[in-house]
């Protein structure tokens, strides 16, 4: 049967969808009580000979056969796909333990995970009880799969009754002719006739935290917290009652000179004054312990690396420095976080200096020290145009495959051969499908399948000898000028003859 007769079989049996349907309806519920029944009618039947013409190809050409053989590939992926919808909700049981087993039955027979096979059954089960018409529907070839699993998708916060009413009305719809966009705007329109509560989660399901960086950059970010109103307000009170019982201890050591608990930056110390509500919540919330009940919490792998220009450090210019190599940080706050730091750590581009010897060739991961340098140098995934940052998440990974078998034939460990990727292009590199190529001057060019290489620049300090010393000369300054703000705070300057303090050495 040519596809042009399909469309047409198709287009007849659309019909009798709807009228069998307008027979079944029987009395509709009072009005205002169900949503509306709204005719959707393609303006005329969908041919596959217009196909080239609407895509300005020649009818006949290569390109039109192509697409025709494609539209007809539709008829049988919707019958096997209903298919497996009915074999899947066979198997669905939320009621006892059987359903997990089930669903550990389905991810292995599907090759897919856990989560992924519950909620494939939870679908399927969705479909064939609560859309049967529809899955009738697309059983019959009138719609993709892809508006079905569209479907299953918009309706999940639906009740089982919403279900059933926007099953009656959708397998009514002239879905062999319409359009993607008409069919995704209609549902669309007919699922939000349910209310919010329909396209939203629900109080439980939004349970999150997240980080929220402030767009101003201004060296803030904050920590929002989603979930129940009653969970929400009790946390709140419960840390507003720890935060006043720390506030009343802290008057008290003041007024007995004794240490003061959580006290950020010894201002309570400095200002004689215990702090307010604010800063101490937030104290608690920076400074306690997470409560695992007993589950071992393993240590950070990486320090948080917090990157200054050496200018910046000397007071010349004002650049931000940045926080895990992507957030930046107002030149102020990076000096007083380096000043607070005991050690420092600089990224010379030449490698000569023994900081990063090579490995021996036995051996595949790379050192501590290493990682901790890739970070600053590969703070986002290597491969062009990749956002992600990979300081935490992201995974070392070998420009030059690791030979296994013979380690001292290629692929070394070392800083000249690693970089930084994120877990979908290390996945990616792993399966063949890129390429890069570290090239003698430090950059790398990647091959991505039969696209042109693309060149990127490796990331390079420029911190000379002459500005390493005058950072360390501007450092001793400020250690000195700490010392006598120090010895001034606590009386010891009192009787002593004040001594200009020098000007600063650069």
């Amino acid at each position: 049967m040519s596809t042009t007769a399909e469309s047409r079989l198709s287009s007849g049996a659309d019909s009798a969808f709807r009228a069998g349907a307008a027979s079944a309806r029987g009395t509709e519920a009072a009005r205002g009580t169900e949503p509306p029944r709204t005719p959707v009618r393609a303006r005329r039947p969908l041919d596959p000979e217009d196909f080239a013409s609407r895509s300005l190809v020649d009818p006949g050409c290569f390109e039109a056969h192509v697409a025709r053989e494609l539209f007809s590939t539709h008829l049988e992926e919707a019958r096997a796909y209903a298919g497996r919808l009915r074999k899947l909700a066979m198997l669905w049981d939320e009621t006892s333990d059987e359903g997990d087993l089930y669903a550990v039955l389905v991810a292995d027979a599907r090759r897919i995970t856990l989560n992924h096979a519950r909620a494939q059954l939870r679908d399927a089960c969705t479909a064939v009880t609560t859309l049967p018409r529809t899955l009738a529907r697309l059983e019959a070839g009138h719609m993709p799969v892809s508006w079905f699993e569209q479907l299953l998708r918009r309706v999940r916060r639906l009740t089982p009754d919403q279900r059933r009413q926007l099953d009656e009305r959708v397998a009514d719809w002239d879905l062999a002719n319409v359009s993607c966009d008409r069919f995704l705007r209609e549902l669309g329109k007919l699922i939000a006739w349910f209310g919010a509560a329909a396209v939203r989660a629900t109080p439980t399901e939004q349970r999150d935290v997240a980080l929220e960086v402030n767009p101003d950059h201004d060296g803030t970010a904050r920590v929002v917290i989603t979930g129940p109103i009653h969970e929400i307000l009790s946390f709140t009170h419960r840390l507003d009652l720890a935060a006043r019982a720390v506030q009343n201890q802290q008057r008290r050591a003041l007024e007995k000179e004794q240490p003061v608990p959580f006290d950020i930056d010894g201002d309570a110390v400095r200002n004689g004054q215990h702090l307010t509500l604010a800063a101490l919540r937030y104290a608690l919330l920076s400074r306690t312990m997470l409560e695992t009940a007993g589950i071992e919490v393993p240590e950070s792998r990486f320090r948080l690396q917090v990157v200054v220009p050496a200018m910046t450090l000397l007071g010349e210019s004002d650049a931000p420095g940045t926080i895990d190599g992507t957030i930046p940080l107002p030149a102020a706050m990076a000096r007083h976080l380096a000043a607070g730091e005991p050690t420092w750590y600089r990224i010379l581009t030449d490698p000569s200096d023994g900081a990063f010897l090579p490995l021996p060739p036995t051996r595949y991961s790379a050192t501590a020290t290493m990682r901790e340098h890739l970070r600053l140098l590969d703070p986002v995934c290597a491969v062009p145009g990749c956002t992600k940052n990979v300081c935490t998440v992201g995974e070392a990974d070998h420009i030059e495959e690791y030979n296994h078998k013979n380690p001292e034939s290629g692929g070394q460990t070392s800083i000249e051969n690693l970089h930084r990727l994120c877990w979908k292009h290390h996945d990616m590199k792993t399966r063949g499908l890129l390429d890069p190529v570290r090239e003698p001057d430090g950059t790398t060019t990647w091959h991505i399948g039969a696209h042109p290489p693309l060149t990127a620049q490796p990331n390079r300090d420029l911190l000379t000898p002459g500005l390493a010393a005058a950072l360390q000369r501007s450092w001793d300054a400020y250690e000195e000028m700490l010392a006598w703000d120090a010895a001034s705070h606590h009386g010891l300057l009192q009787d002593a003859d004040p001594t200009p303090f020098p000007d600063p050495p650069f």
